[in-house]
């Protein structure tokens, strides 16, 4: 399959998991959070040393932070294939990895339904409760419900994949 097509393809089962997360609550996925080193049109060389190369261009600067998830997705043939997403100032963009290493971590794609006392309160999709730190609460009381998020696995850090932003957490 030539890599056009792939991106189309997956960024089409992107679009497609997007709209389904919500009757799935939580999804455990991996993913890696870095900011961009370098860019040069569609490739960028993240802080970390990873070279992916994404299926459009984005306007996102230097040190700009990015989120990429790596989403297991099944196939017309019953196949599975893993796609990675780049969530880039708000921009959900299906990258491909291309060079140098990287270590991923585990964490939970969600969404935010509901905040609570200016941002002091987060309702998850699945229905946990998460309270904010007073620190955090400037961020978390602006943004405005439903939007993406992935919890980290210790459940300690939040991130606003629409913001690209990252707030502490108290699980309640």
């Amino acid at each position: 399959m030539s890599k056009m097509r792939y991106f189309a393809v997956a960024l089409l089962l992107s679009l497609f998991i997007s709209g389904t997360l919500g009757a799935l609550g939580m999804q455990k996925v991996e993913y890696l959070a870095d900011s961009i080193a370098d860019k040069e049109g569609k490739y960028i060389r993240l802080l970390g040393g990873s070279q992916w190369v994404l299926s459009s261009s984005t306007l996102a600067l230097v040190t700009t932070n990015i989120i990429i998830v790596f989403e297991e997705i099944e196939l017309k043939d019953k196949t599975k294939a893993k796609i990675a997403v780049a969530y880039i100032d708000g921009d959900e963009i299906v990258a491909e990895h291309v060079g140098g290493k990287y270590v991923s971590l585990t964490g939970y794609l969600t969404n935010v339904i509901e905040a609570l006392g200016d941002g002091a309160v987060l309702k998850l999709e699945d229905g946990s409760i998460l309270s904010i730190p007073e620190y955090d609460q400037y961020h978390t009381g602006w943004w405005l419900p439903p939007y993406k998020v992935l919890l980290t696995d210790n459940k300690m850090y939040l991130w606003n994949l629409k913001k690209g932003k990252r707030v502490w957490v108290n699980p309640k």
